[in-house]
């Protein structure tokens, strides 16, 4: 089967997104609620369009979790359907109402209600429901489509004019890392690509996969570099400069520091040979093959923003998202290229200043381990001195820095404004391949200290009470013992 090959029920996804979609077109109302990163940010993006286009009234909120006064909400809107984006597949049983749609990419939750008469089977809730997920149709919801993907699926149902929305689709997949196992997107989100490029709306090929090929100066691409790592250049801006010295790359032309598309077909290949070199003398032969891979660029947009590459727009809604502002990255997926672009821009420095000084601080407490896992611990008690909505980045990024090792999963922990405690966690395609699912882990932990969570296999995150931290990283240990056979 080759790379592109889709091994699920196509057909069977087809028409359910086609039945969802017959429905949202019959409606007078709707509400649609996403989640707060890039992918729930570009998926009511996408619904909200999708909405608008078809003449359909509507709003549009957003939430950091699905927790028991969000179910209230939704169970309580006063709109004739409510439209769940990357999020809801994990609670189907928690919710009362009818007239529910959810378009997700998440572990479904099959366990029905106490007062139901019979478990219900995962058949049951993708025939009897309005929600369209990958994983019920035989797709993996973390690698082979997202869930702005699942929602553009619906919303290309509704219209075929929708196919222009593909674009922004490919930015929640890639802000969801989809791309990032293989160094390109797999399986349904082919499709989308297709669609993008097809509509002269998205081109993508094969360059150099380091964050900020559109803005970032070279130098600080390499010096940034994480995936992979580049030894003696990750971290090190003097060894950076070094480097495209010694290889005669100019950094700089008429005053202006230049970025890597800046760069001339021969420069580039120029510096991807010698960062190969660089590898292959340091024997990290893996890391060759993640060096290169399928980047996606947004046609429309303008050469040297951060709305032209798709990793770099992603990283743009995550700053809205996270710090309250999703609606701005909302407006800034439908076109608008003023106020709220501007906002946008001051929400992505924000980020970078936030992110760089929670890096530090947390390198400050360093990794504890248990025997499947490791977690950081911040001061006296567990939660980082991080805000619960970045939490997941900080660990992710901890443990894709190389100087900590990644042969097990990393576990953080943030307060959260109701005095509870996140909980984020983060994987490894590696360990994912050796059984890993931090999604069931997550998931079976909280729910013994009275918390809920879940997620995907490679990434997942609970809401649990306060004081609990080693009860749960105790229960986690265990299920990730089991899953990667090492108890």
């Amino acid at each position: 089967m080759g790379a592109d090959a889709v091994a699920g029920d196509r057909r069977g996804f087809d028409d359910k997104a086609k039945e969802v979609a017959e429905r949202l077109l019959q409606a007078s109302t709707v509400t649609v609620l996403g989640h707060i990163d890039a992918d729930g940010i570009t998926a009511a993006a996408i619904a909200s369009s999708a909405l608008r286009r078809a003449g359909i009234e509507h709003k549009v909120r957003y939430a950091k979790k699905i927790d028991t006064e969000e179910i209230v909400k939704v169970d309580n809107d006063a709109a004739e359907l409510v439209w769940l984006v990357d999020l809801g597949s994990g609670y189907l049983s928690t919710f009362k109402r009818k007239g529910l749609v959810v378009t997700d990419h998440h572990t479904i939750n099959t366990d029905a209600p106490s007062s139901a008469k019979r478990k219900m089977t995962l058949f049951d809730y993708v025939s009897e429901d309005l929600h369209l997920n990958p994983h019920a149709f035989g797709f993996d919801g973390s690698t082979e489509i997202s869930g702005s993907g699942t929602t553009y699926w619906v919303a290309k149902a509704m219209d075929q004019g929708n196919v222009d929305l593909a674009p922004v689709a490919i930015v929640g997949a890639v802000g969801d890392f989809q791309d990032s196992g293989k160094c390109r997107l797999v399986g349904l989100n082919r499709a989308v690509v297709s669609d993008g490029k097809e509509g002269d709306t998205l081109d993508f090929y094969l360059d150099l996969r380091l964050f900020g090929r559109e803005t970032r100066p070279i130098a600080k691409l390499l010096q940034y570099a994480s995936d992979p790592i580049l030894p003696g250049l990750s971290n090190s801006e003097r060894g950076c400069m070094s480097f495209l010295a010694d290889l005669g790359v100019d950094l700089r032309r008429r005053e202006r520091w230049r970025c890597w598309t800046d760069l001339d077909e021969a420069e580039r290949k120029v510096v991807v040979n010698g960062l190969v070199d660089l590898l292959l003398d340091n024997d990290q032969v893996k890391e060759v093959h993640r060096l290169l891979g399928e980047v996606y660029v947004l046609t429309k947009e303008e050469r040297g923003t951060e709305l032209r590459d798709a990793k770099e727009f992603a990283t743009l809604l995550n700053s809205c998202g996270r710090y309250g502002k999703a609606e701005v990255g909302l407006q800034v997926c439908i076109g608008d290229r003023n106020e709220n672009w501007r906002q946008a821009l001051n929400n992505l420095r924000r980020h970078r200043e936030n992110l760089a000084e929670a890096i530090t601080i947390v390198k400050g407490y360093g990794t504890k381990r248990l025997t499947n896992l490791q977690y950081i611990q911040g001061g006296t008690s567990f939660a980082l001195p991080v805000e619960d909505t970045v939490v997941g980045i900080v660990a992710g990024m901890i443990l894709g820095s190389g100087e900590i090792p990644n042969d097990v999963p990393i576990f953080a922990f943030a307060e959260t404004p109701e005095g509870k405690v996140k909980v984020s966690g983060r994987g490894t395609r590696d360990l994912v391949e050796q059984g890993l699912d931090l999604a069931r882990a997550i998931k079976l932990a909280s729910e013994k200290v009275g918390g809920t969570g879940g997620g995907h296999n490679i990434a997942a995150g609970a809401t649990i009470p306060t004081d609990t931290e080693m009860l749960f990283l105790n229960e986690a240990d265990l299920v990730i013992g089991e899953q990667l056979r090492r108890i």
